[in-house]
């Protein structure tokens, strides 16, 4: 090389932004030598599988089993990861894991799960028969929903039911996450308001975990 010439540069990588996510997309992360797929995302959140070189393939390789999506914040996977290819799921897959649903909801910072749970959804402390309690927020007739026990440890999944095949009313989700949740409440908490959040999967539907007003990654 020509002592006056310029040392070769490496082409500069593009910045992605939110529109370079999409359910399906492979990214190679700088942190690992396994690329990742998206399964669902947000403006916050991505939740993805991950290739495991030993089976080989991804990770989850049934929907019949309890799985918990792996998770990153949305501004790290765009910051530190490659986008290389795009692998579509089937529609059994999409049905399954549902990228549709909300991450979080019935997100309250104003109350905190009852230590004695209310006799129906339409006696749940504190004003939560506000507009929000009416409206459909959860579109699925059937989820399992995760307590959380005394020092914040998961619990087993229950299922529930919605009364309307349409979905789940705040009210409703509510109610049913403070039946779920109070035999494991004690003097000292471990969160504070009410909220639930998207988990994975459980038996081919989606599951949740209870928890308060903002996620286990503070969100």
């Amino acid at each position: 090389m020509n002592a006056t010439q310029a040392p070769p540069t490496q082409p500069l990588r593009r910045t992605l932004t939110l529109n370079d996510l999409h359910v399906g997309a492979v990214f190679q992360p700088q942190w690992d030598t396994r690329p990742l797929r998206v399964i669902a995302f947000d403006e916050e959140t991505v939740m993805y599988d991950c290739w495991w070189p030993h089976i080989p393939g991804w990770g989850i390789d049934s929907l019949n089993r309890n799985t918990t999506y792996y998770r990153i914040s949305t501004s790290l996977l765009l910051s530190k990861c490659e986008y290389l290819r795009t692998e579509q799921y089937t529609e059994i897959e999409l049905s399954t894991h549902r990228p549709d649903l909300p991450f979080g909801f019935a997100r309250f910072a104003d109350i905190d799960w009852p230590a004695v749970c209310p006799a129906s959804a339409d006696e749940f402390p504190n004003g939560c028969a506000s507009y929000q309690s009416s409206q459909l927020c959860l579109d699925a007739k059937k989820i399992y929903l995760q307590p959380f026990g005394p020092k914040g440890s998961s619990k087993s999944g229950v299922m529930i039911e919605a009364e309307n095949p349409a979905g789940f009313t705040v009210s409703e989700i509510l109610w049913h996450a403070a039946r779920l949740q109070s035999p494991f409440l004690r003097e000292i908490k471990v969160t504070t308001g009410t909220g639930i959040y998207r988990s994975g999967i459980q038996r081919k539907l989606p599951s949740y975990y209870i928890w308060g007003s903002k996620s286990r990654m503070g969100m």
